[in-house]
């Protein structure tokens, strides 16, 4: 931002470039505070996944793989929100005009990603061999 007779460029505008909206710099900040709530989703994610899992454990009907996926599906969205507030918050920012919000993006989507290959992976080669 330019403070009038100063100058002085702030935070989010090049020197050339005109200053971010006040809706650019609060969805930046918006976009920034979403990844704070992973460490809250993240015990959200457990409680359900344990949960969800505890509950259908001695079901007969469902397999292995349908008790696993009916726990781990809602878990793994519950802890995806940040990272997807990150990106439609940090989106916004930059298409508000301040291009430093692609950078809470790509944090916010790549914890979200890595954390659900992360979950794949150990499923699929945490199985024992039979």
């Amino acid at each position: 931002m330019t403070s009038g007779r100063s100058g002085h460029v702030g935070p989010g505008a090049s020197p050339g470039s005109p200053a971010p909206s006040e809706a650019a710099n609060r969805a930046y900040r918006r976009a920034w505070w979403s990844l704070a709530l992973y460490p809250v989703t993240f015990a959200a994610a457990f409680v359900i996944g344990e949960g969800i899992f505890t509950a259908l454990a001695n079901d007969a009907v469902a397999t292995e793989l349908q008790q696993r996926l009916a726990a781990v599906i809602p878990a793994l969205l519950v802890f995806s929100i940040p990272g997807i507030l990150s990106v439609i918050q940090g989106r916004k920012a930059v298409r508000l005009g301040r291009k430093e919000g692609s950078v809470p993006t790509m944090i916010g989507a790549g914890i979200a990603v890595g954390f659900v290959l992360l979950n794949v992976a150990a499923y699929l080669f945490g199985q024992p061999a039979a």
